[in-house]
């Protein structure tokens, strides 16, 4: 039987390597070291996926090479070093995983190797179309109403962590 739908949040946080770091350097903590550790931490706390979107010079260079004629006008071409993205059922089960001492001993040890002067946040939910190389079944479905999409959000209830985390 094929995997049921559910709606579920993604939260991502688009961040910079810190100054003096490679690109190398910070590929390499984020994916062999962060990772690992923060991953462990994650599943407890009920996020269902984490990926980990790196974007080094070179391929945002495609934009500007390879790929100019794709760039409008007005448009810009980001210029984050990592995109990390959870998937969670509730913005609860995200203050839980950020605010876990295990995960705040871990980002407090980054601060040498990511910018925490500066990032950008997103929340949104994410729509398959294609997986695998295949449409994905039923997809003229679609992903049900954009009201009842949105209640994920207005719905929750508010939540609040202490003074002095570190994301």
């Amino acid at each position: 039987m094929a995997p049921q739908r559910e709606l579920v949040i993604k939260l991502s946080g688009l961040r910079y390597k810190a100054e003096g770091i490679s690109e190398q350097e910070f590929h390499d903590h984020a994916s062999k070291i962060h990772a690992e550790k923060a991953a462990k931490i994650q599943l407890r706390h009920g996020a269902l996926k984490v990926t980990q979107l790196h974007t080094p010079k070179a391929l945002s260079d495609l934009y500007r090479n390879q790929m100019s004629w794709a760039v409008q006008p007005g448009w810009d071409i980001d210029d984050h070093d990592i995109e990390v993205s959870v998937y969670v059922r509730s913005p609860e089960d995200m203050k839980k995983i950020l605010t876990d001492p295990d995960f705040q001993e871990i980002v407090q040890g980054e601060t040498h190797i990511i910018d925490n002067s500066r990032g950008t946040l997103r929340a949104g939910w994410e729509e398959v179309y294609i997986e695998d190389g295949k449409i994905v079944e039923n997809v003229k479905d679609g992903y049900g109403n954009f009201d009842d999409k949105i209640k994920i959000a207005t719905e929750a209830p508010k939540t609040t962590g202490p003074s002095g985390i570190v994301l």
